[in-house]
């Protein structure tokens, strides 16, 4: 008892920082009732869990991304003023103002807020943190997922609370950069993929471009998408912890007609472009009549696609010096003219703090909509995280068992896993990895197509 004590008192009296540092983290730790333990089997993921992507996220990368947004603002002024007019230098006093604040009730762990800004969503994102059980509404104790959303429907709320910038895309400088480095790397990947043939062997190719397309998320890492990815896809495999791309093909090729596929966009720039791409596929190879993409109605998670994103792409490719980007450019514009592309109308469910199982409940009529297509492709980390509702299942747990009954049609994830949640995988899949290398589920080295088929009857078909 005497040497414990002792030992406590050395650390509250010692002038080193990282004993001062640590000291701190105990007394937030105890006070916030964190876990030291991993979430077990069915747990929901949570920053409550010491030993989770979680806890790491709300304690030092969201603080961190704030902070740096707060100095992107600062710094890129002059801009934002010459864009959004004279009186965005006040504007941009209180919104820097108010995500100090955020951050604050972040590293605070303080309750969630309901929103006072007048948006379409409000009333339904007020519902749904109302709804939350009381040990569900703070940082660490919340869903992940839900305070995930929280937090970038939070930085959307303060930007919309002053008229001058209410349209600023405070992610989009972001956005835009990425797609320029990466314009060479298009270019080829046009050039080789030029008149392609019907086949399963080159519908397998697309499907995984798109999904390792998802590799380059700036959210989590500033690493974008290898410039030789294009050449290398085969090697490519070996780190496709699951494949079911077949199954894609075969669940495609059976459909009864009028066969649609419903893309559910994730991030803007090179992995759109992938996405238009594998459309375009299965247009031309007579996969299906029309593809139809849904992208997120306002700024999220830094680098998803908005309308003003799809938009922007393709006037970057009509206007850039690579003929082969205006030819794209061409190519995708008349896809929509003709309807063989539709971008539908901006849904925000996407941008809600729902899991997918709840979209028949809250969200009927795009339940419906998506019912209609043959498959339904879901891009990315966020909308894995969304198809499993962030519940810690057994990693051999089959892919359909985890949906909850979400099944409107068949349903297909493009994922490069960044998150410590999966199923579906190989036994002692995440063992061995995790002995290789602990934090393997962070890196993106790894991907998973995964599908869950639905057959339809020609009675289920709503044209």
């Amino acid at each position: 008892m005497n040497s414990q004590h002792s030992s406590r008192t050395d650390v509250t009296n010692t002038t080193n920082p990282a004993a001062i540092e640590q000291l701190k983290e105990q007394r937030f730790n105890e006070k916030n009732l964190i876990i030291y333990n991993p979430p077990g089997v069915n747990d929901e993921l949570s920053a409550r869990f010491l030993r989770s992507l979680a806890f790491s996220t709300f304690k030092r990368r969201s603080p961190a991304f704030l902070r740096d947004l707060i100095i992107f603002l600062q710094d890129r002024e002059p801009e934002i003023i010459e864009q959004c007019g004279d009186y965005a230098h006040f504007d941009l006093k209180r919104t820097i103002w108010s995500l100090e604040l955020l951050r604050e009730e972040i590293i605070n762990n303080k309750e969630f807020q309901l929103f006072r800004v007048k948006a379409p969503d409000t009333d339904s994102w007020n519902t749904f943190l109302k709804g939350l059980g009381e040990d569900r509404r703070q940082w660490f104790s919340a869903v992940w997922l839900h305070a995930d959303c929280y937090l970038y429907r939070r930085i959307w709320s303060i930007f919309q609370r002053s008229e001058s910038l209410a349209k600023y895309d405070y992610f989009g400088d972001q956005k835009t950069s990425a797609v320029t480095n990466v314009a060479p790397l298009m270019r080829d990947i046009l050039v080789s993929t030029k008149g392609i043939a019907r086949s399963e062997e080159n519908f397998q190719y697309l499907l995984k471009l798109s999904a390792w397309a998802n590799h380059g998320d700036l959210s989590i890492t500033r690493r974008g998408a290898h410039d030789k990815i294009y050449k290398q896809m085969a090697k490519y495999d070996i780190d496709l912890l699951a494949d079911q791309s077949s199954d894609v093909w075969k669940d495609l090729t059976e459909a009864s007609a009028p066969v649609y596929v419903d893309i559910v966009c994730d991030n803007a720039g090179f992995e759109l472009f992938a996405d238009l791409l594998l459309g375009e596929y299965i247009i031309e190879a007579g996969l299906a009549s029309r593809v139809r993409f849904h992208v997120k109605a306002i700024p999220w998670f830094i680098s998803d696609c908005t309308q003003r994103d799809f938009d922007w792409l393709l006037k970057f490719f009509r206007k850039h010096e690579f003929p082969e980007l205006n030819s794209f450019s061409k190519r995708i514009r008349g896809y929509i003219r003709d309807r063989s592309f539709i971008l539908c109308d901006k849904s925000y469910f996407w941008t809600s703090g729902h899991d997918f199982s709840q979209m028949k409940r809250v969200q009927p009529c795009l339940y419906v909509y998506i019912s209609q297509a043959a498959l339904v492709i879901f891009k990315g980390d966020l909308n894995y995280r969304k198809l499993l509702g962030d519940i810690n299942y057994k990693p051999i747990t089959q892919f359909s068992d985890c949906l909850r009954g979400f099944q409107p049609t068949s349903v297909c994830a493009l994922r490069v896993i960044k998150s410590d949640i999966y199923c579906g995988l190989p036994i002692c899949t995440v063992e061995k990895l995790t002995e290789q290398n602990p934090e393997w589920m962070i890196t993106g080295d790894k991907a998973v197509v995964q599908v869950a088929i639905k057959h339809r009857l020609s009675s289920d078909i709503i044209v």
